[in-house]
């Protein structure tokens, strides 16, 4: 019998490959790679990132690019890896006040624009 696993997101996820810096805040491991994004919302991302790069619980630092607009956007936004697996990682975003909401509300819909094209 196969089991169900509940998504337990509280905000919708858009498919959206964006080019992602992830900067490690956590002193074990300090330092910085690039990945892809798979999926991204309001509350968090996945991150086609190996396993073996992030730990679970690590603060990070995400550094989202979007360079196929009129000008390069590129937004930075805190977060917490809660969950890896051979495929990449989980993460949450940190709490964001309502300016920063309509702020990244605003990337997230530009850069699904950009992909488009």
């Amino acid at each position: 019998m196969s089991e169900l696993v509940q998504d337990q997101r509280k905000a919708y996820r858009h498919t959206l490959a964006l080019d992602t810096e992830v900067r490690c805040l956590e002193s074990s491991l300090q330092g910085m790679f690039r990945c892809r994004t798979e999926n991204i919302g309001m509350g968090g991302a996945f991150l086609s990132a190996g396993e073996s790069l992030l730990e679970k619980s690590a603060a990070v630092e995400l550094v989202f690019h979007v360079p196929a607009t009129p000008t390069p956007m590129e937004y930075r936004i805190q977060a917490l890896v809660v969950r890896t697996s051979a495929a990449g990682a989980g993460l949450s975003f940190a709490s964001l006040d309502r300016e920063r909401q309509r702020q990244f509300r605003r990337f997230l819909l530009e850069a699904k624009v950009a992909a488009r094209h």
